[in-house]
């Protein structure tokens, strides 16, 4: 995204940091298209999906965030492109015969070719060294009824991190990493320059192993699916996983299945197990079941029917219950036959009713996609 300038962070979290693909080929000949090499990393990010299934890491990037500057222009681009920095190779360009300001008396001076960066660091490790001294500050307490400390004496620190942060030249040091100095069986890596210092830090390392070519059109249902925010279009993306095999998973069974909400049924009989559902159920948060086994009321005031966990036909319950799910979401029929339907309009408070349902109709893609290659 370039490098930031005037949006530089003193500390960074690693969990928040943003993900990079490499691919390496041997030759210019051997590189496929961008739509090849997106359906390679597609399926091991499919492979790393199912074992994270909350994470959202995927290669449909909907916003570029990269781009080349011009060599010969004497500003490049920061800050996502917000920033331009005059860069002038001072020490070996010897078209610039001088450069100076107030502190640099010559060009010889600039010990960086980036002009900006002769202030920047210091003023940042100031920053860096500022915060890092309040944030070891402690406090001494004292209360009467207070509504979480109670009454007492109490030494509190004036910050907690859920994890340790990062400095800026810490996340930098990230540019040094190759994927070829990772083995598949280490545990971590030291992210390093290769000499001692105190910004040495380690970070875990999680090798998957993708032997598996996934149908390319139901990665790309999957993927949509889990980078929208909007639990309506989420479903919508995971319900086509399921929709595509409308005719196959009928045919595979040997069954007769008109009706979409037959239809789903049956794609749920040829992709898992009674067992493996109720197994997928009995696992969610006690919060969770306890919301999905009530009514849920949609934004148009009408109810989505409660799962019965207990019933005799698990697959039948649950393919019902998404047949509800898939009418309110794809339908804006105000009524139908003259009765009010159920409707769950995209950006409304009641939207938040599907996200209880997302994380089971989630692993019914992934199953789906598997199931496809199972002979």
């Amino acid at each position: 995204m370039g490098e930031p300038i005037l949006t530089a962070q003193p500390f960074y979290f690693l969990e928040r940091l943003d993900s990079v693909v490499k691919v390496r080929f041997e030759a210019g000949q051997d590189i496929p298209s961008e739509r090849t090499i997106e359906y390679v990393i597609d399926n091991y990010l499919f492979e790393y999906s199912k074992l994270h299934p909350a994470d959202k890491v995927t290669s449909k990037i909907t916003e570029l965030q990269f781009w080349k500057d011009n060599p010969d222009y004497h500003y490049f681009e920061y800050d996502w492109r917000m920033t331009q920095c005059l860069v002038l190779d001072t020490y070996n360009d010897s078209s610039i015969l001088n450069c100076s300001d107030a502190h640099h008396i010559n060009k010889n001076s600039f010990y960086d070719w980036l002009l900006f960066k002769e202030y920047f660091d210091q003023a940042h490790d100031l920053y860096v060294q500022s915060l890092r001294k309040a944030a070891s500050l402690q406090v001494s307490v004292r209360t009467s009824d207070h509504s979480s400390l109670g009454t007492g004496m109490f030494t509190l620190p004036i910050l907690k991190t859920l994890s340790p942060p990062l400095t800026l030249e810490q996340v930098e040091r990230f540019e040094v990493l190759s994927p070829n100095e990772i083995k598949h069986d280490q545990s971590s890596v030291l992210i390093s320059r290769g000499i001692p210092s105190s910004n040495n830090f380690e970070i875990p390392v999680e090798s998957i192993s993708a032997q598996t070519h996934y149908n390319a059109e139901l990665l790309a249902y999957y993927f949509s699916g889990l980078r929208d925010h909007s639990p309506v279009s989420q479903f919508k993306n995971f319900y086509n996983v399921l929709e595509y095999f409308f005719e196959v998973a009928p045919a595979s069974l040997g069954i007769s299945a008109s009706y979409e909400y037959q239809q789903i049924e049956a794609v749920l009989r040829w992709a898992i197990t009674s067992a493996e559902l109720s197994s997928r159920l009995g696992a969610l948060k006690a919060s969770i079941r306890s919301t999905i086994t009530r009514p849920q009321t949609t934004t148009s005031g009408e109810p989505i029917s409660p799962l019965n966990l207990a019933s005799t036909d698990i697959l039948k319950e649950y393919a019902g219950r998404i047949y509800q799910f898939r009418n309110a979401c794809v339908h804006s029929k105000k009524t139908r036959r003259g009765a009010p339907t159920a409707r769950i309009v995209p950006s409304t408070e009641n939207e938040e009713i599907l996200s209880h349902e997302m994380g089971i109709v989630q692993w019914l893609a992934t199953k789906c996609i598997e199931r496809e290659l199972t002979p």
